[in-house]
């Protein structure tokens, strides 16, 4: 027999189309129920919190999937003490991620900030080319911080540019990838990329005692969690010139209350947590799903499952 499915909840650029397309597709694998309904797997976006109030709600429910990378809006330990397993779609927005933090990377790396603020000023300003810190990725060192499914892409796009790359995840780092200690890449590294869960040992991991630390001219980029980086001291740390460059696409505030000052600093670029976003992203999204809930239907190994449950 079929495993029912409700929807709790969808994301905000989710359209009725989209809605009825996964429905479509869903329907050969799972006896849909209306949104917000109990049933045996529920299907959340990420920003319905799935703890002990939905989870009294809806007493049927033995799996959640998260449409997102990300599962910080799960309490997993709510989850596992029910007994309910949980997986996320960590393919869907993966290609996306790794494009927007290197084109954040690339942008910090060749100063094209201050380029651009010159030439908006009306200055054509090649003459200050030899004090911008203008680098390649060819050569330089960069540090990819979590190393799951879209941390290890962005390692192999970094690798495949040139960039020697080293990286820190606490289970581990993938063939190829030097591994470094979080406070020596502050120190040694040209750029480092935030790609780490949100979790109880992540939140607030790049913080003021790191940001002093930093190389001279650091690139850093979070598309990670707005938690993991203390974003008001590393907008400190590049005031100060401890940093070379700040890109940001994800915030512990969200709409970030600080947005204009990007106006006054041409070495900051904060883009709207829009990093996992492509126009073919509900459809990556619905065969993330059909495929997680074929699996659960059929037996089989969830892709994604996340929490003590996994496997």
């Amino acid at each position: 027999m079929a495993p029912t499915l409700s929807r709790w909840g969808r994301s905000t650029y989710d359209t009725d189309a989209d809605t009825a397309a996964d429905a479509a597709a869903l329907a050969p694998w799972a006896t849909l129920r209306p949104p917000f309904s109990d049933a045996e797997i529920l299907v959340v976006p990420s920003s319905t919190r799935v703890g002990a109030a939905v989870l009294d709600a809806a007493p049927s429910a033995r799996l959640v999937i998260t449409t997102t990378s990300g599962t910080d809006h799960l309490d997993l330990g709510v989850l596992g003490a029910r007994g309910v397993r949980a997986a996320r779609l960590a393919d869907a927005r993966r290609d996306a991620v790794c494009e927007s933090a290197l084109e954040l990377l690339l942008w910090g790396v060749r100063a094209t900030g201050p380029l651009d603020a010159a030439a908006r000023a009306g200055r054509w300003d090649r003459g200050a080319l030899p004090a911008l810190g203008m680098r390649t990725l060819r050569g330089a060192r960069v540090g990819v911080v979590g190393l799951g499914v879209i941390g290890r892409e962005m390692a192999r796009v970094l690798a495949a540019l040139g960039a020697r790359v080293c990286g820190a995840d606490p289970a581990g780092v993938p063939e190829g990838v030097e591994a470094l200690p979080l406070a020596e890449m502050m120190r040694t590294c040209a750029a480092i990329t935030l790609h780490c869960s949100l979790t109880p040992g992540s939140r607030g991991l790049v913080g003021a005692g790191l940001l002093d630390a930093a190389a001279p001219g650091l690139v850093l980029v979070n598309t990670a969690r707005g938690d993991v980086l203390d974003l008001p001291a590393a907008v400190a740390a590049l005031d100060a010139g401890r940093l070379g460059a700040l890109g940001v696409d994800v915030y512990p505030e969200e709409p970030w209350p600080s947005l204009d000052a990007v106006a006054a600093r041409p070495r900051l670029r904060y883009t709207p947590h829009s990093s996992g976003y492509f126009v073919g992203l509900p459809a990556a999204v619905r065969a993330g799903l059909v495929g997680t809930v074929a699996a659960w239907a059929l037996g089989r190994p969830l892709p994604h499952p996340v929490g003590a449950g996994r496997g």
